[in-house]
């Protein structure tokens, strides 16, 4: 029995054939199925060469505007998904890709089967999350205690394939500062009150001048409590040392 997409469904497809009137796509998500974008719906622009904006083997995103089951026929528009849309639900596909072919070389490298491997880690996992990717990421932040359940031989494995294949995404959190130091040197105090600042942040700190005495500092960590706490560190720096020398701090949070 062949799964069909839903009528206002956004789906991922793989540009098969292009013809003069229309593009044919693999519904990726569909094993078997293909979609069909008649030129009307390739782009909002005008189309004289639809290969100017279409080609074989380029994977889009694209939404379901007709299914008729009978014909196996499915109908995508590419114009009714926005280009936020469309890089969004690509690097969704992109990372659930990453997330499979990881789980066939961890089946690999403990020598189980795969189905058995999905079964104890991948399925728990997806009943809590929308997607692998973002339960890897979870497990890197909150540490084992969100593990599934798996035997023993297995754990060291596990782990050890997410440290080389995840970065912990990055929360970064923004403030803007406002300093002046009196006195001929009170250009190089103020140069020495950031390089200080920058020093105790650490180098993912960035320190932007913005004219008229104005800083805007970003703070990155992986998550926006320690990005919080590593502001203030900064600004704290900052302000303490200008204010030793009888100079003006102000700090307001930025966006």
């Amino acid at each position: 029995m062949v799964d069909f997409p839903e009528q206002g469904e956004i789906v991922i497809g793989k540009i098969t054939k292009v013809l003069n009137y229309g593009v044919f796509m693999d519904l990726i998500e569909y094993e078997g199925l293909q979609g069909f974008v008649h030129i009307s719906n390739v782009s909002s622009s005008w189309v004289k060469n639809i290969r100017n904006f279409v080609k074989e083997g380029q994977v889009r995103a694209g939404k379901v505007t007709n299914v008729d089951a009978e014909k196996k026929q499915v109908d995508v528009s590419l114009t009714k998904v926005s280009s936020n849309l469309q890089r969004a639900k690509i690097e969704e596909y992109k990372q659930a890709k990453r997330t499979h072919k990881l789980m066939e070389l961890f089946a690999k490298t403990i020598k189980a089967d795969f189905d058995s491997v999905w079964e104890t880690i991948a399925e728990p996992l997806l009943e809590k999350h929308d997607s692998l990717y973002e339960a890897f990421q979870e497990i890197l932040l909150q540490g084992d205690s969100t593990i599934p359940e798996m035997p023993k031989p297995w754990l060291v494995h596990f782990k050890e394939m997410l440290e080389k294949n995840f970065e912990l995404p990055e929360k970064t959190v923004k403030g803007k500062i406002s300093i002046s130091v009196p006195g001929a040197n009170g250009v190089e105090f103020i140069k020495k009150a950031l390089l200080a600042g920058q020093k105790k942040g650490g180098k993912k700190v960035e320190i932007i001048y913005e004219g008229s005495g104005k800083y805007l500092i970003k703070a990155p960590s992986t998550d926006y409590k320690s990005a919080e706490k590593l502001l203030k560190t900064v600004s704290d720096e900052i302000s303490s040392l200008i204010k030793s020398a009888n100079g003006k701090f102000e700090f307001e949070k930025g966006n």
